[in-house]
């Protein structure tokens, strides 16, 4: 397996302006399941950009941060994004016109099984919470600069700027407080740098890790972290990247103004994001619910919460979620879920009390059944 020695960054842009958080995710609900996409596809049928002929429509970097990731040198593998679109096309070099490149503009790019959920979520329910979860899910696990920050905002620093509001002031002034303190922004981010290059294994954190894998290459332990050249990461406008990546989780009530600074509210970190996310980036901050630990409890805990005045539940759903609390990946969640299912009918710990077809878009029934889409479950624990 090659050894990856030095992982780049991009730069860090996402939508244009911090509020308009819902840029992605009503971007994303555009899209067609079993479709491939390359870039220009999807600058042009999700987000509306315009080409023309040899030049790039003023507004392209908006879709720059939408990518997994592609090897890029012998050695060298670049993180593209925040992995809404995973790359088909077969890592290596490749000869255009006479010319050794590592990327073309006709590579197919496949949505990811999240941006396929956040669309969906979005175009079936955009006023509800739950696309800002999942968006704020995505960043969480990919954008390494986030995470770096969400890492340190909930163990014991705060970030404090001018005044007290939400990146109030003149931001290049901002300050990270706390063990080891950083003027943030200042001295055209070198300071943001640094910081990111002490904590790159928090940074880069276990999902990348797993892409790299699933990708056919080994993150080597004592790997270098760059841009997307050989200099360090691009710190362009880091303070108004960041404002922007760090809203969503404002908007949700985790990052709060406390005494002068903003922090991370651990809480509510685990109200809204998943239970592997909280053990991995909130660590002994996060106390894992005992009464979930055991699978059936588990169970009866989803239950309750998603079941509707009738007493039904979507299948779907709870293989998610019950899936999601048991740390499972999402491609594991759909047969684990099942397994469990057949084993408590078998030892006579779940009984089906009734079902119903419901909708195709509440996705898969229960074992596969489509007519089990809507089910009432009893669990014994």
């Amino acid at each position: 397996m090659t050894q990856i020695k030095r992982l780049g960054l991009t730069k860090l842009f996402l939508w244009s302006e911090a509020e308009r958080f819902q840029t992605y995710p009503q971007a994303l609900a555009r899209l067609v399941p079993g479709r491939t996409y390359t870039r220009q596809a999807i600058g042009t049928e999700l987000f509306g950009l315009v080409y023309a002929e040899k030049d790039k429509p003023r507004r392209e970097n908006v879709i720059s941060n939408l990518f997994g990731g592609l090897q890029i040198a012998e050695d060298k593998f670049l993180l593209r994004g925040i992995n809404f679109f995973r790359r088909l096309t077969p890592n290596g070099s490749h000869r255009v016109s006479g010319i050794t490149v590592w990327e073309r503009a006709d590579d197919k790019w496949k949505p990811t099984e999240a941006a396929l959920r956040i669309g969906n979520v979005y175009r079936q329910s955009p006023n509800e919470i739950e696309w800002q979860q999942l968006l704020a899910e995505q960043l969480a696990r990919y954008e390494p600069r986030t995470r770096a920050l969400l890492y340190l905002l909930s163990h014991d620093h705060v970030l404090q700027f001018e005044s007290p509001a939400y990146f109030a002031g003149n931001t290049q002034q901002a300050q990270l407080v706390g063990r080891d303190s950083y003027a943030l922004f200042g001295d055209r981010g070198a300071a943001f740098n640094r910081l990111l290059f002490e904590r790159q294994d928090i940074a880069i954190g276990p999902w990348w890790r797993i892409e790299i894998e699933d990708a056919g290459f080994e993150l080597a332990e004592d790997f270098a972290l760059q841009g997307s050249i050989n200099r360090p990461p691009s710190t362009n406008y880091i303070n108004s990247a960041l404002k922007t990546a760090l809203y969503v989780f404002y908007a949700l009530g985790i990052l709060i103004e406390q005494a002068g600074g903003w922090r991370v509210d651990t809480d509510a970190f685990a109200r809204h994001l998943s239970s592997d996310l909280c053990r991995e980036l909130l660590g002994s901050k996060y106390v894992e619910p005992l009464d979930l630990l055991d699978e059936w409890k588990r169970l009866a805990y989803v239950l309750d919460e998603l079941v509707d005045e009738r007493g039904f539940v979507i299948a779907a759903e709870v293989a998610n979620r019950w899936g999601d609390l048991s740390g499972l990946r999402p491609n594991e969640r759909e047969t684990a879920f099942d397994a469990l299912i057949r084993r408590g009918i078998f030892e006579d710990r779940v009984q089906v009390i009734d079902r119903h077809t419901g909708q195709p878009r509440m996705g898969r029934g229960l074992l596969g059944d489509d007519n089990m889409r809507l089910v009432k479950l009893r669990v014994l624990t």
